[in-house]
């Protein structure tokens, strides 16, 4: 009698939009958390990184940009006379029109005094070699996919009236902002302005094993008061305090949507008993217990969000993975690499279907009640 039971519960027309409810559910959380998954990949070989701390900024105390920002170029001698100092950099920063064969594009320029030292020290990856005189640039990696530029090839950078040639020599990467830019000898970058008095901003960090503090206290005393220190803000931490933050919200967002499974298994038991009563009322004339209504009912729900979360997590992942693929043929800059960990795979199978328990067992109980089973 339960295999025929089953086969009548099976065969009502509502058991395909059922599991479909439940399979467009499970697929909006698989597609965040395999994305969310992407980024933790992401994040965790960033915090893997050799952490350059003790690296800090000179700035005009007006700051408003660094685009825009000028301090005097002299300062660099100074610092570098600071026994506190391991190195000082200056630094040229500035938008302008870069001509490719692939056409025009407004990037953003870093003039630096040595090209070499200064990828050095942020342990680039590079594929060819530095600029080492004006003719010749590197190109962050981020930047070279989304303008469609390559090792060896020439480019026009128009600012006003200057529109000086470059060749790129190499393309870097770093996993900072310097992959979105182009980074040509400050020489350059002077001959294109027509001004070698002022900088962007100097680079500078500190020796170790020495009172950072009093350092920087002794340090800002010599500074003009129209210069400011502030401490380059370290990504690994950043980045690892936001994917946390991030964590947090989609975990309380999971949760909403497994109370929306829960709702959902309510109304699909609650629908089924509803349009099966003539079904009900034939099995207890053949015989049927109260308790087999009642587990009728749970493994009808418990079968369909079974289903539902399979495909939900098939259709997620796979919709998330062309989603992405696509963006990245659109947006050479993006890239993601979706997926669901085998974790996240058997946490969600049982907490939907917990979830989808849990909202039928009202219904289920109530199709206990002797009503449901008496005949008219």
């Amino acid at each position: 009698m339960s295999t025929l039971s089953h086969k009548l519960l099976f065969r009502k027309g509502g058991t395909v939009s059922s599991i479909i409810a439940v399979a467009l559910l499970v697929a909006l959380l698989a597609s965040i958390n395999s994305i969310v998954s992407s980024f933790n990949s992401q994040t965790e070989a960033l915090i893997g990184l050799p952490n350059i701390g003790g690296t800090y900024l000179a700035l005009s105390e007006n700051y408003n940009s660094i685009a825009n920002d000028k301090i005097d170029a002299d300062l660099t001698d100074q610092l570098n006379t600071i026994p506190d100092i391991k190195y000082a950099i200056p630094q040229r920063i500035f938008s302008a029109t870069l001509t490719t064969s692939s056409g025009n594009h407004t990037v953003l320029v870093r003039g630096v005094e040595d090209v070499s030292y200064f990828l050095k020290l942020r342990r680039a990856s590079l594929n060819g070699t530095t600029a080492k005189n004006e003719t010749e640039a590197n190109v962050g990696e981020i930047l070279a996919r989304s303008i469609s530029i390559e090792l060896g090839d020439e480019a026009i950078l128009t600012l006003g009236n200057s529109r000086p040639k470059f060749n790129v020599v190499g393309t870097v990467r770093t996993l900072t902002q310097t992959d979105t830019e182009l980074i040509v000898p400050i020489e350059a970058v002077n001959h294109l302005t027509g001004d070698n008095s002022k900088v962007s901003l100097i680079e500078f960090a500190l020796k170790e094993n020495i009172n950072r503090e009093e350092a920087l206290t002794r340090i800002t005393a010599l500074l003009p008061e129209d210069v400011k220190v502030v401490k380059v803000q370290q990504p690994q931490g950043f980045v690892q305090d936001m994917n946390l933050q991030t964590l947090s919200f989609l975990n309380l967002w999971s949760v909403a949507v497994y109370g929306v499974v829960a709702a959902a298994s309510y109304v699909i038991s609650t629908r089924l008993i509803t349009e099966s009563k003539y079904e009900l009322i034939m099995l207890k004339s053949l015989g049927a217990k109260k308790g087999l209504v009642f587990k009728l009912v749970l493994t009808y729900t418990a079968t369909t969000a079974l289903l539902g979360c399979i495909l939900g997590l098939a259709l997620g992942t796979a919709g998330t993975q062309t989603a992405s693929t696509m963006l990245g043929w659109i947006r050479t800059s993006f890239e993601a690499n979706p997926f669901l960990e085998p974790n996240q795979v058997l946490q969600t199978l049982l907490l939907t279907f917990t979830a989808s328990t849990l909202g039928c067992l009202i219904p289920a109980f109530r199709s206990m009640r002797k009503s449901y089973m008496e005949q008219p």
